[in-house]
């Protein structure tokens, strides 16, 4: 394994790292040994993940080794000025000696957080694959993906689960987690030094010890500690996993998430129905404890920490806060009325919830909800749904105290009132996958005319970031492959970064194709804007452009829109025209599922279908900021092209984008750098924009095609807050070319990628390495198992893998005869014609039962053994059926036996239109003649030769009816005659 120093720092990788990598290995080290922070920016597909963690887990070792050997002096260089001058608790000089030694003396730990758990689930398989997989590493996950216990783990509602949780634990009801203090030192634990969310599962079942609990207690000897954003950046959530950030150093990847996050855990909201509910609960837990004579037992054996007085007190409190969230004025014409963050505090202190009783409401609505939640009659239908989403609300607005903590609120939170029935809750009655995209379920709760929704909002990322750069944090490292631009994201999370990089991409130029598709191949402009989405001619060319383009593309294509009825409106549009069928008879098309089980079986379907044999790949229909958006691998056959079919701006008459566009514009000053309120809205649909092409290139012997299908791309606002890697691409695309160049275009490249050494070498999911027989050690997870590198001399079987063009071509072109044998134009020598693909063709000819077995059909011997092959343009030899009296039949002939000279140009169509178009008629299947008539019929409509031709050479694709594509010229209209001449020779010769 190649070894090489950094900044004294010897640095393990797997294989010989590329300039690019060693460039951002430099800076992340150099964030750490300076105890600095640094914004990072490589493309997806440079190895980000893997630079990221070898670096940082060397410089962990170098570290360790350097405080065994003497002390806890590092020698380091001291903190930079911008740094120590910030104010910061934990190292605060007039602290007590005590904790300034355990400040100094705190173990170093690295805490990687990404946005989800399937994206940490790869990172730590990276590790597992570097020499550093002997480094200590935990994840922290929920109790919905760790919890074992047979009862608590079938509850639907998290909440649920969390109190009967605490309330089994408390009570030392749980026989899992009595097993952890136990478990933890026991060798199936000790011995699989990399633990994820599997191996917790597996030894906990195991060992019938608990998961959830048990990665708490191995935290303390973690050096590394892998879990989600929220886990690190809510402060409650530190409280709760009792996680120290003191002396950490912080690795934020998906970075381009991190200042959303931030918003979103700083803000919350109440529902009237919420309050109703709490009502209605605490009534009823009022009347069992009259019923009782004022005690209320739990299961008859615990006593509930709760008085007559308390709940009478609550309900109280909760009454006032119904009244005076009814008593806020707003017209009914309006959508809301907007006040200062402090707004909040005066609302409740109506209420009386003030500063100085917050957390004795708390507790007694934490004992209401416990009480609820663990009473096994029942009665409670509702489980303290009501209660928790006010402990919820409540917890989040008294987060902290101090006047301070007022001016920040005042300064960076807005309370915006609004209608219930006006937007659904976003806990309640809609789920956003990222604050944009929303989706509608059924809400049962009755909703009163008056019923309002208190929404309190933070705006500025940077109050979270401050929360950890102020918990005694070593460095913090931002890093993702679509951060730019750079200045206004630093600017916005109100954090120093002296340390900068932008990577450019590890590919080279001519792996992949990107074009801006501006008008459909019917001319109609592709633009996906807010007034034409539901524009039929609009959306009937956006599913003409896909049938189009996906016969030319092999293996996956990704096509993106902008939001949900975006995608639901083209589904309905194109089913109902026809195009989705004729798209689903090339490449069956899958839609990304709202439900989390069904999208995971979905995903599973399509790279099945991908991945097998003969088949001309699939397309995944998806929304920008979705599940397929990030976090997704689509590598090599799995995503050959993407289509991005609009940007995906947030709705411009929402609330809180009005109000975080004013936020911005008010703050804004030449000092702090904020963006404008609109340009922070144009980087919103470009990020996302970013993270779907994203998807294309994934490591660097990948290739594919990025395919900007609307015209608002033009605009060099737009393209330049595209990823900079991209930009060079459009500067060749600054002429746009017609519908047919592009098609032209597409299938030179995939013809030349097909040819070209690029070949993508892979072993299943294990990109760079493989598992060697023999297994040392005994761990049940096998994670303790020996890898080997694999070099580009390593003689693996990769066939599965291996990109053949052969299997993305009709069934009817797989024979032995090139195809310019039987054109009358002239005639290209056997070694051009084995040179030359047919990727040009524009539809696909079903396979059908005349079609002799050896023109598709490879034997077993070649299946063992595939290489990048262009399969030789062929003459099929097949009698095509003829109505009688129509003497169209094709002689047959022995294979190898036709003469090339013969087969090429003799055929001669008929005169006469009518016999003519029986001719065609027995030539082509049903579904294919059909829609060579609705071509004829639309060229006649629209004069447009360019699709005609491309929809004739679709339905001629067949070497033995070139005749007949020829023979067309005779519909074409007088005017168009050369071009016709013109451009079906280029096609030819193309071939």
């Amino acid at each position: 394994m190649p070894q090489f120093v950094i900044n004294g720092v010897s640095v393990n990788f797997p294989f010989e790292p590329y300039e690019l990598q060693k460039n951002y290995m430099t800076k992340v080290i150099e964030c750490l040994q300076k105890k600095t922070n640094g914004v990072l920016e490589s493309p997806t597909g440079t190895g980000k993940t893997l630079s990221l963690l070898c670096s940082s887990m060397a410089w962990l070792l170098h570290m360790k080794s350097k405080q065994k050997n003497h002390g806890t002096d590092t020698n380091e260089k001291p903190l930079p000025t911008e740094l120590s001058n910030l104010k910061n608790p934990s190292l605060d000089l007039e602290q007590d000696p005590a904790q300034q030694q355990h400040s100094m003396d705190a173990k170093i730990k690295i805490i990687y957080a990404s946005r989800t758990h399937s994206q940490l689930s790869q990172a730590m398989q990276e590790l597992k694959n570097t020499s550093y997989l002997f480094v200590r590493a935990i994840i922290l996950g929920s109790r919905d993906q760790l919890c074992i216990h047979p009862e608590i783990s079938r509850q639907e509602s998290n909440a649920v689960k969390t109190t009967l949780c605490r309330e089994e634990v408390k009570a030392r009801n749980c026989a899992f987690y009595n097993r952890v203090e136990s478990a933890k030192d026991r060798p199936d634990v000790t011995a699989v030094p990399v633990l994820d969310i599997e191996d917790l599962v597996t030894v906990g079942q195991k060992l019938k010890a608990c998961p959830y609990f048990l990665s708490k207690e191995l935290v303390e000897q973690a050096d590394v500690i892998f879990m989600p954003y929220n886990y690190l950046l809510d402060p409650k959530a530190r409280k709760s996993n009792g996680l120290s950030l003191q002396n950490s150093v912080i690795i934020l990847d998906e970075a381009h998430n991190v200042e959303k996050m931030c918003e979103e855990l700083g803000s919350t909201q109440l529902r009237s129905s919420d309050i109703a509910l709490a009502i209605e609960d605490t009534s009823s837990v009022l009347k069992t404890l009259m019923d009782s004579g004022g005690a209320c037992t739990m299961d008859n054996e615990k006593q509930l920490e709760l008085t007559l007085d308390d709940v009478v007190l609550l309900k109280e409190i909760l009454l006032n806060l119904e009244k005076v969230v009814d008593d806020i004025p707003i017209m009914f014409s309006q959508g809301g009325v907007t006040h200062p963050g402090t707004f909040v505090f005066e609302l409740l202190e109506k209420a009386n919830i003030k500063f100085g009783n917050i957390n004795v409401v708390l507790q007694v609505i934490n004992s209401l909800i416990t009480y609820i939640t663990t009473e096994k009659t029942n009665r409670f239908v509702r489980r303290g749904a009501g209660l928790q989403s006010t402990v919820n609300f409540l917890e989040v607005v008294y987060a902290s105290s101090g006047p301070d903590y007022r001016q920040s609120i005042e300064k960076c939170f807005r309370v915006h009132i609004e209608h219930e029935g006006h937007k659904q809750s976003l806990k309640g009655g809609v789920k956003r996958a990222d604050g944009w995209t929303a989706t509608k379920e059924n809400v049962k709760t009755s909703v009163k005319s008056a019923s309002k929704v208190i929404n309190f909002w933070c705006f500025n990322p940077g109050f979270g970031m401050r929360q950890l750069l102020d918990s005694g944090t070593r460095s913090i490292i931002l890093t993702s492959g679509t951060l730019a631009p750079l200045k206004p994201f630093i600017s916005e999370l109100n954090l120093p970064m002296p340390i900068c990089l932008e990577n450019p991409h590890i590919i080279d130029r001519s792996q992949v194709y990107v074009k801006i598709i501006s008008h459909g191949p019917d001319r109609i402009e592709l633009n996906s804007s807010f007034k034409n989405r539901s524009n039929p001619e609009y959306i009937s060319s956006l599913g003409r452009t896909a049938l189009s383009l996906c016969p030319i593309i092999p293996g996956g294509l990704l096509i993106f829109f902008p939001s949900y009825p975006l995608l639901n409106k083209c589904s309905e549009e194109w089913q109902a025209s026809g195009i989705w069928a004729q798209i689903n008879r090339i490449k069956p098309i899958y839609v990304e599922p709202r439900n989390k089980e069904l999208f995971t079986r979905t995903m599973k379907e399509y790279y099945a279908k991908v991945q097998q044999p003969g088949n001309r790949g699939a397309i995944f229909m998806a929304v920008c900021r979705g599940k397929v958006s990030e976090g997704l691998d689509f590598a090599d056959a799995n995503g050959r092209a993407v289509m991005i079919t609009g940007l995906p701006f947030p709705p411009m008459m929402d609330a809180r984008v009005l109000l975080k566009k004013q936020y911005l514009d008010i703050n804004r000053t030449r000092e702090n750098e904020l963006i404008t309120g609109n340009d922070w809205y144009a980087l919103e649909a470009s990020r996302a924009v970013n993270q779907a092409i994203g998807r294309v290139i994934r490591h660097k012997d990948d290739f594919g095609a990025i395919l900007l299908c609307d015209s608002r791309f033009q605009n060099p606002r737009q393209q330049s807050q595209l990823s900079a890697w991209i930009h060079a691409h459009l500067k060749q695309c600054s002429n746009q070319p017609n519908f047919g160049t592009v098609v032209g275009e597409m299938s030179r490249f995939f013809r030349n990628m097909a040819t070209s050494k690029i070949v993508p070498i892979r072993v299943q999911d294990v990109p760079t390495v493989k598992k060697e027989d023999k297994e040392v050690g005994n761990s049940t997870t096998g994670h303790t198992k020996r890898y080997k590198i694999v070099t580009k001399g390593s003689k693996i079987n990769t066939f599965k893998e291996k990109f053949r063009l052969s299997e993305y071509l009709p069934y009817s072109m797989k024979t032995d005869k090139p195809l310019q044998s039987t054109l009358s134009f002239p005639a290209a020598t056997n070694q051009e014609a084995s040179n030359s693909g047919l990727v040009t063709m524009y539809k696909h000819e079903p396979k059908t039962d005349d079609v002799p077995a050896s023109s598709f059909v490879t034997s077993e011997a070649t299946r063992k053994k595939r290489k990048i092959v262009i399969v030789p343009q062929t003459l099929v030899k097949r009698e095509i059926p003829c109505q009688q009296g129509v003497n169209t039949a094709v002689k047959q002939e022995p294979d190898g036996m036709m003469d090339k000279n013969d087969a090429s140009a003799k055929r001669v169509a008929p005169e006469n239109r009518v016999d003519f178009l029986r001719e065609v008629k027995c030539s082509l299947d049903a579904e294919n003649y059909k829609l060579f008539l609705q071509s004829l019929a639309l060229y006649n409509r629209d004069s447009d030769i360019s699709l005609f031709i491309t929809q004739m050479c679709s339905s001629f694709n067949a070497p033995h009816l070139k005749y007949l594509l020829k023979a067309m010229r005779r519909f074409v209209k007088p005017e168009h005659a050369l071009q016709f001449d013109t451009m079906l020779g280029k096609i030819m010769s193309d071939n």
